[in-house]
């Protein structure tokens, strides 16, 4: 045994005697922090102590850990296992379940959620504020973007909205003032029932509005399967495909029920640093609408740790249209944003 954990097991053992009710991190470099274990998620773990409220470790950073309370286990692979925690030797756990013991090294480990968690504790997100004046055009414009994730033993769930409205003004030659607005909102909730492992079901509702498309509404339907290629301590890296039931209406038209093809993937690196990057595509096909019909929507976000929760981040919006019902609706609309933001 390395002298390091040597003495951090030595340590581990008498802090656990001093301190019988709190949980024990001991540190690769040897120090120990007492506390209450709230949760790993994201390659970071929540611990609440006495003297500095509730902190956040890298998991990398943790050598040694032992809890007596229970605690649900999640690994790479999807496996998950019930119990109390305990390190006998560096980045290795044991988990301590009613029946029977589990050994799993750090470097599989994921989430770790208490079992009394309530609904809002395993939940993260973001909430971004931008905002654009533009004096040499008199351009104005404002945006909102929110998502909400939850994770929990066999459901999981996401909500996410997103608002921007553009205000231009215009002088003619004669001296005549014209104001011309663009508005574009969404929102979309998702569930997801696990399947066991790195699979799941998908069930989907989004609501659409885009007036530099011409689109007044677009209601959309999903059911869908999807695969986690990679959940670690930093990537969650998945694929999906299903089905999609399309309303739509643009200005001018009648409405427009079609089925649509769904094919996306998601990406969200979380441990890079300072830096969290988020991305979403999703595309929707349809061959049997005339002339056939291909719909793109990426969504991406990279925000910067400022200090705290707080942070600065690039949004990027992009929606694509092969075909819109509307003929003189534009196919393309694109949005970068700069924002500040929290994070939780």
């Amino acid at each position: 045994m390395k002298p390091v954990v040597a003495f951090g097991v030595l340590t581990l053992v008498m802090a656990s005697i001093a301190n019988a009710q709190q949980d024990t991190v001991i540190l690769r470099s040897g120090n120990p922090v007492l506390g209450e274990v709230e949760y790993l998620r994201r390659g970071s773990l929540a611990l609440d102590t006495e003297e500095m409220d509730v902190v956040q470790i890298d998991w990398e950073e943790i050598a040694l850990l032992t809890s007596r309370s229970f605690h649900e286990v999640i690994l790479v692979s999807g496996e998950k296992y019930f119990g109390s925690l305990v390190s006998a030797d560096t980045g290795v756990l044991v988990i301590a379940g009613a029946a029977r013991s589990d050994t799993v090294p750090f470097s599989q480990v994921v989430q770790i959620e208490p079992i009394e968690t309530s609904f809002w504790a395993r939940t993260n997100g973001f909430i971004d504020i931008g905002s654009n004046i533009t004096r040499a055009n008199s351009l104005k414009s404002i945006l909102i973007k929110g998502r909400i994730d939850y994770r929990g033993t066999k459901w999981g769930g996401n909500l996410r909205g997103e608002a921007y409205g553009q205000r231009q003004q215009s002088v003619s030659a004669e001296g005549d003032t014209t104001t011309q607005t663009t508005s574009r909102a969404s929102a979309s909730l998702s569930v997801n029932r696990f399947l066991g492992g790195v699979w799941s079901v998908v069930g989907q509702g989004d609501v659409e509005q885009n007036q530099e498309l011409e689109l007044d509404l677009r209601l959309l339907g999903v059911l869908a399967g999807a695969y986690q290629i990679i959940r670690n301590q930093g990537i969650e890296f998945s694929v999906g495909a299903g089905l999609a039931g399309n309303h739509e209406q643009f200005v001018g038209e009648q409405d427009n029920n079609s089925v649509e093809a769904i094919v996306g993937a998601g990406f969200d690196a979380f441990d890079a640093g300072d830096i969290a990057i988020f991305t979403s595509l999703l595309t929707y096909s349809n061959p049997f609408e005339d002339g056939g019909r291909f719909r793109v929507n990426f969504d991406g976000r990279v925000a910067w740790d400022v200090f705290g929760d707080f942070t600065l981040g690039l949004n990027i919006t992009e929606r694509f249209d092969s075909n819109p019902p509307s003929a003189t609706a534009s196919k393309r609309d694109y949005q970068y944003n700069l924002s500040v933001g929290w994070s939780w």
